[in-house]
């Protein structure tokens, strides 16, 4: 999420395992990345992929997802919301 992915990045974004392993089960999502790798309009079409809107985003910060005030305590610089 909000990342500056690469050119180096294929449009496809992402690799599968091994076969159709997990397809049907994984959720990966991108949010309000930039750069020359984050277009999302040819990225692989499994169900479990998604491009999420902010909302969805924030559920995945640090404060949110881990709870994370205490990581800042602990000495280890975070970012614990969205940038935008």
């Amino acid at each position: 999420m909000e990342s500056e992915i690469g050119e180096f990045i294929h449009p496809d974004g992402w690799t599968p395992w091994e076969g159709n392993f997990a397809l049907n089960t994984l959720y990966y999502a991108e949010y309000n990345n930039t750069g020359p790798g984050a277009s999302t309009s040819a990225r692989v079409k499994w169900p479990g992929y998604k491009v999420i809107n902010k909302e969805e985003a924030s559920k995945y910060t640090v404060a949110n997802f881990l709870k994370g005030t205490w990581v800042q305590t602990s000495g280890v610089p975070s970012q614990q919301g969205l940038y935008n």
